[in-house]
């Protein structure tokens, strides 16, 4: 990155990035069933890399000493994504071979995307704030009405100050969209072989909202945040199980499953968050508590899996809670964290792989559809706790430690199949030049 300021006004920043991942026998923890059963697990595999090129510049459209001030950024980007994927297909046999060989290949996909953006912030006496913007995205992921979403963003905040005290009070509506082919589902579904299917006709997903919050702040000592939230998501795409037939080598009809994303339709999240801090000399004290109700409201037409509208989204928690404590004094620190979520709706995968690979009762085919909300189950979760500590060795060195689920639970989240890590203790020593 490299910054330019050019005179007293305008404020220049440039920034040139490459990321990349590698994937290999990813499993897709969204699926009914558990991928390990399935044989397409070994086409979840491939890499790629992202280049990216972002450009801003910012000027100042009043002094500083005004009683309003307002800056005006302007910003272009673009990045390249190049993603490789090993797929399996069928060989036709040859010579002497009785079946056909199974052959690995690779796949490269190149997907662009441009976005132009300028965003206006302004004051009026350090009192009033104003934020507005606008982006306008091209991306190779989209098609049709939605080649060229525009994506608004509107906030406004106030402040008042009572003696020690503080109040915000702020409000703000945004709109984000993403292509319904990402690079994790397109690795996942491994582009062919695989026993999962991309439709073209897909939408995006779109969420759009507001949020309005207070902030109290008392001196150093107490900080309070409240924000109320209300938001819609349309075009939810969800891996929806559809029943097929396969004829095997033998000229027999095995009754299978096949994962297709489909659009789920419109769901609606609403909720509250509250956030509270207290310090007191070398003690700090930090709570979270986040409410939300995440429903289906209308359902996509063609959808066939296993939501109706009035339905909890699944693996979303009603409520999750934290509180932090942490002390500290000259040359080391100590914390500890509790952290829950409570209150889930999730399939029942233990049943469910005890289903799809049993020999008698139902087939796998009939492990579809509306027949799957007989799997549903509530959960309730689990309490973690995470304790470190920081001591400095001198200013340039400190020593860390680190304990992550101390109380050793490993069930339970975010399924009845999925086993989390243990107890874990980390040491480390970290120097500063």
């Amino acid at each position: 990155s490299a910054t330019v300021v050019a005179g007293s006004r305008w404020t220049h920043t440039a920034l040139v990035g490459i990321d990349g991942y590698s994937l290999d026998h990813v499993a897709d923890g969204t699926l009914p069933f558990s991928s390990a059963v399935d044989s397409a697990l070994r086409a979840a595999r491939g890499s790629g890399s992202r280049m990216t090129f972002r450009e801003s510049s910012v000027t100042r459209l009043s002094g500083d000493d005004a009683a309003a001030s307002s800056t005006l950024t302007l910003g272009v980007e673009q990045s390249v994504l190049e993603q490789r994927f090993v797929v399996s297909s069928q060989q036709p046999a040859t010579g002497g071979q009785r079946y056909p060989t199974a052959v690995d290949g690779t796949t490269q996909i190149w997907s662009h995307n441009t976005g132009v953006l300028a965003q206006l912030n302004s004051s009026w006496q350090n009192t009033v704030f104003l934020t507005g913007g606008l982006r306008l995205e091209r991306n190779d992921g989209f098609s049709g009405a939605h080649r060229f979403p525009l994506l608004p963003m509107v906030g406004v905040a106030t402040v008042r100050s009572v003696g020690d005290a503080t109040l915000k009070i702020r409000g703000a509506y945004g709109k984000g969209i993403r292509p319904p082919q990402t690079p994790a589902r397109s690795a996942g579904l491994g582009y062919g072989g695989g026993s999962q299917s991309v439709p073209s006709s897909l939408d995006p997903e779109e969420q759009a909202g507001f949020e309005v919050g207070a902030e109290l702040y008392i001196g150093d000592l107490i900080s309070l945040q409240l924000t109320r939230f209300d938001q819609r998501a349309t075009g939810l795409v969800q891996n929806v199980a559809i029943a097929i037939d396969s004829v095997m080598r033998n000229s027999a009809i095995e009754r299978r499953v096949r994962y297709q994303l489909q659009n789920v339709g419109e769901i609606s999240n609403r909720g509250w968050e509250f956030q509270g801090n207290l310090a007191r000399g070398p003690l700090t004290l930090s709570t979270a508590l986040t409410g939300v109700d995440s429903r289906v409201r209308t359902l996509a037409g063609g959808y066939l899996g296993d939501l109706r509208a009035g339905d909890r989204m699944l693996a979303v928690p009603r409520r999750t809670v934290s509180v932090t404590g942490t002390y500290a004094r000259s040359g080391w620190s100590a914390s500890m964290a509790a952290t829950r979520a409570v209150d889930w709706i999730n399939y029942d995968r233990i049943a469910l792989a005890s289903a799809f690979t049993r020999t008698s009762g139902p087939s796998a085919r009939e492990l579809t559809g509306a027949r799957l909300r007989s799997y549903w189950i509530q959960y309730d979760g689990s309490t973690h706790l995470r304790l470190t500590g920081r001591r400095e060795l001198s200013r340039a060195v400190s020593f860390l430690l680190t304990g992550d689920n101390l109380l050793g639970d490993q069930l339970g989240e975010p399924d009845n199949l999925t086993i989390r890590a243990g107890r874990s203790v980390t040491g480390g020593v970290r120097a500063t030049f």
